[in-house]
């Protein structure tokens, strides 16, 4: 059973790097995991993709040594149990309001007594039957982590009680949906968007969980003062669309 890449991280007080895969290629996210990345997020929110093709996604990921993190769509927790046997490590849960829809998806991704998932265990996050049962239902729970979004105005009061929950391991600054939420879009350094983001590094460190909050390469070191300590630096659309910009505007001819 393949072990996350994220939590053996967490779990010995690294800090987390990851990647995200705006592109339906598992050619190219392959490439993003290899690449030293501990997780490649792949978002289902935003873009449709098909069953088989989120498929061959995280196969993509586990194939470049990385963890797939998968950011669901909202309030469609019915395939979050086939994104895990599929062997996704994490799951990302956008758009929450209330800790009622995270106790759900911990239910959905944990087995019992942590949660109510049920047991299949041919598939590939069981190595195809090669796991044995016992071994397999012993390590499940401890080898899959939940990424709860903070990015909702309602959510705030509730951060604290979210990162008590059992079998959530990240809280999730969303800080361009969190900022347009509260009518500051893109002003992460206001006073009360700081405040959010201290609340929420003050409720992991209570709680024992993993503060995160995408960021570009150069701000990591001031938010990993703030107490961040996972964090996504780049996405393959930004590495195209800059890398494209910046060779046209390099080439000079008459």
């Amino acid at each position: 059973m393949q072990s996350s890449v994220v939590l053996k991280k967490t779990r010995s007080g690294q800090t987390v790097i990851t990647a995200k895969s705006c592109y339906t290629d598992p050619e190219l996210v392959e490439m993003i995991a290899s690449s030293g990345f501990d997780a490649v997020w792949i978002c289902l929110e935003h873009k449709r993709v098909d069953a088989a093709m989120v498929y061959s996604l995280i196969q993509a990921c586990r194939l470049g040594g990385a963890d797939a993190l998968i950011r669901i769509r909202p309030s469609n927790y019915t395939e979050v149990l086939q994104l895990i046997e599929a062997g996704a490590r994490g799951i990302m849960l956008p758009r929450v309001r209330h800790p009622d829809e995270v106790r759900e998806v911990v239910r959905a991704m944990k087995f019992p007594l942590l949660g109510a998932r049920g047991f299949d265990g041919i598939h590939a996050e069981a190595d195809f039957g090669r796991v044995p049962p016992a071994e397999y239902l012993a390590k499940a729970n401890d080898e899959n982590f939940l990424a709860v979004q903070i990015e909702e105005p309602e959510v705030v009061p509730h951060i604290d009680e979210i990162a008590a929950i059992p079998g959530v391991d990240v809280l999730f600054v969303g800080p361009a949906d969190l900022t347009l939420g509260l009518g500051k879009f893109g002003k992460t350094d206001d006073p009360a968007v700081r405040a959010i983001l201290e609340q929420v590094v003050a409720a992991c460190e209570r709680h024992g969980k993993i503060a995160a909050i995408p960021c570009a390469p150069e701000q990591v070191k001031s938010y990993h003062a703030m107490g961040f300590r996972f964090f996504n630096v780049i996405s393959d659309f930004r590495c195209v669309s800059t890398g494209m910009k910046a060779a046209r505007t390099s080439v000079d001819v008459p």
